[in-house]
């Protein structure tokens, strides 16, 4: 018995000496934990000391540098030393605070806006020069622009009023005819239209001039400028255009074309032959083509004063000698082909031997007549007949009522040029190799040209008439149109105050305003919206945007400086919105977390004790295992040795 109770207390000891070192090594595995739970804890706080943040670099009020943490606030809120930026997101929008959409959104015009930032209200240079635009930068005897005496900000339309008295025939004006009592008389047929009307004109306006001439504009309004000036000088000067006299216009009636039927009736039948057309309607060989050229004769450079009396009342014989002889040398249009006229040209012809050559002479300076003094006769031949080009034929070219002019361009002869042309092609059909014949045709149309031309002219009154009345009518419509543009002006002249430029937050919400999408100084339907707010959790969350920046979600434009201005944003003046990387810009900086830093060394404290006090537990508790088990080696030694004894004896008591 005394034998298994000693066993049982062995078994005993062994177990607590098998418990001993299993505790043992939990503890030493738990002081091995504590060892990389000490290289977390250094790792942790090596990177928290080695861990930067961006920061906003700027000039305080006393022009000290100043750091703020970088958040959407601290870049986006106005200082007067700061740098303007905007943070912008991947669809090109820029990201505002709340404050700055409702005062974007609540605005109608660039003026309201800036106004709700606080900016200062100064004079407007635009009022100024809008002011120039309208009167003038003339001054009076004082010295002052007349603007400054002119315009009435109460009573803008003043002028417009009292010119509108004027031609429009109120009570004020003294009974003064108006503008529809003008337009009336331009209503008028030429038979009845006359010079008293245009000295009606004259009148009226001489009246008007008076009646201002009574006012603060008197002897001002000539050359004052501006679109009032214009509007006056338009109204009180009438165009400088006399109305026609119909006795200048005499020989414009259709005997012209009667003296000429009858005058040149014996040569031109003499030309084509007692019966010019056979029965298939073509023409035959017979006439006299030199008849014809009489004809053609009379009509160049006939003058009264070539003429003679030759002592019957008829005129025809020319004189001789170097101060009288009529005739020269005239070249024609193409192939500069030469001819030579003499009296015998005129003296021979049955025009002059039936006393009609002095009939001629009237038509002779009409057609050759060269009043606008360009080197050329006036009246052009008829836009008739065929056509050439430049490849066309000299004949072809000299039968023709066209020319080809220096530019290679058909443009239509004189007539006194188709007379020269015709002459030669007659005198020298030969030459040309032109059966006469084939002439006749030519002969034929000149005469009803020089029929329809003469007959024409007794138009030229009515075309002198029309344009007389076309000039006044065009001043009348001109009056409309300067007094549209005087008021449209008036009208748009801008306040006479507008927000200060000089304050300095000006340029910054001017660019503002751009940026955010406004395409003038009023907000249109179709503006884009280049915005979009901000979370108000984001706006001083720094971690946020430095996040934001460094993974590209974001990115920055700077308000800079550009001489020439900004093609996208022309309004904004001599800036531009650039784009710009974070890391580039100026007043961005990066420095040390410092708050980091201290949260990282106080966690790195605490976890360095904590780690400590439970390394000296550890080291008590594996001493105290060690003594007990020390303590539970000699018992165990002991009671086994015990039992090797008592086992022994009974061994030796059975043997």
């Amino acid at each position: 018995m005394g034998m298994s109770a000693g066993q049982a207390r062995l078994l005993s000891i062994t177990a607590r000496l098998s418990d001993n070192e299993l505790r043992s090594q939990s503890i030493t595995n738990a002081k091995l934990r504590l060892a990389t739970e000490s290289t977390d804890a250094s790792k942790a706080y090596m990177e928290a000391l080695n861990s930067t943040q961006l920061m906003y670099r700027f000039y305080d009020d006393t022009g000290a540098l100043s750091y703020q943490s970088l958040t959407a606030n601290t870049l986006l809120s106005y200082h007067d030393l700061k740098n303007q930026y905007s943070i912008v997101n991947s669809a090109g929008q820029i990201l505002v605070s709340g404050t700055d959409v409702k005062k974007y959104e609540e605005a109608s015009n660039l003026t309201e806006y800036l106004y709700s930032y606080g900016i200062g209200k100064g004079t407007n240079p635009a009022y100024i020069e809008a002011l120039k635009d309208i009167y003038g930068t003339t001054t009076n005897d004082n010295g002052d622009y007349l603007y400054e005496t002119l315009y009435d900000e109460e009573d803008k339309y003043e002028w417009d009023r009292f010119c509108n008295s004027l031609i429009e025939g109120d009570s004020d004006n003294n009974g003064i005819p108006d503008l529809e009592y003008l337009q009336s008389i331009l209503q008028k047929s030429n038979e009845d239209l006359s010079s008293a009307d245009a000295d009606e004109f004259t009148k009226i306006v001489s009246n008007w001039r008076g009646i201002v001439d009574g006012t603060e504009l008197s002897g001002i309004w000539e050359g004052m400028g501006g679109t009032f000036g214009a509007y006056m000088d338009g109204l009180l000067n009438l165009p400088n255009v006399e109305f026609p006299d119909k006795n200048d216009f005499i020989v414009t009636e259709d005997s012209l074309a009667e003296d000429f039927s009858l005058a040149s009736k014996a040569c031109f039948e003499n030309a084509m032959g007692d019966d010019y057309m056979d029965s298939d309607d073509s023409y035959d060989d017979s006439g006299s083509p030199g008849c014809y050229l009489h004809v053609l004769a009379h009509l160049l450079d006939l003058k009264s004063s070539d003429l003679v009396d030759k002592g019957n009342g008829d005129y025809g014989v020319f004189t001789y000698g170097p101060d009288g002889e009529w005739g020269g040398t005239y070249t024609t249009t193409a192939g500069g082909y030469t001819i030579v006229l003499n009296s015998v040209y005129i003296n021979g012809s049955a025009i002059c031997g039936s006393g009609q050559t002095k009939d001629m002479v009237p038509i002779s300076e009409y057609l050759c007549a060269d009043n606008d003094g360009d080197g050329a006769a006036d009246v052009l031949a008829p836009a008739t007949g065929d056509t050439i080009t430049a490849d066309s034929t000299d004949l072809e070219k000299l039968l023709s009522n066209y020319k080809i002019n220096s530019s290679g361009e058909m443009v239509q002869k004189t007539f006194k040029e188709k007379v020269i042309d015709l002459f030669y092609v007659v005198e020298n059909r030969t030459t040309l190799g032109v059966d006469y014949k084939d002439l006749k045709s030519y002969l034929e149309n000149f005469q009803t040209d020089m029929t329809t031309t003469l007959s024409g002219i007794s138009e030229d009154y009515d075309k002198a008439v029309n344009s007389w009345r076309d000039t006044m009518q065009k001043w009348i419509d001109d009056i409309s149109s300067l007094r549209i543009s005087y008021t449209q002006s008036i009208d748009a002249i801008p306040p006479k105050e507008a927000p200060d430029k000089t304050d300095p937050k000006y340029q910054w919400y001017l660019n503002l305003w751009y940026r955010m999408g406004a395409s003038g100084e009023k907000k249109q339907e179709d503006d884009p919206k280049n915005y979009k707010e901000l979370d108000a959790n984001l706006l001083n969350n720094s971690e946020w945007l430095e996040f934001a920046l460094e993974h590209g979600i974001v990115t920055l434009e700077q308000a800079t400086f550009v001489e020439d201005g900004s093609e996208k944003y022309p309004e904004i003046g001599t800036y531009d919105w650039v784009s710009i990387i974070y890391t580039n810009a100026a007043d961005l900086t990066s420095q040390e977390d410092e708050q980091a830093i201290a949260l990282a060394e106080v966690k790195y404290k605490n976890a360095m004790t904590e780690i400590e006090n439970k390394d000296k537990k550890y080291d008590q508790d594996l001493k105290k295992l060690d003594t007990e088990h020390n303590a539970l080696q000699t018992e165990y030694e002991s009671i086994k040795n015990t039992i090797d004894k008592n086992v022994e004896r009974s061994f030796k008591a059975f043997s």
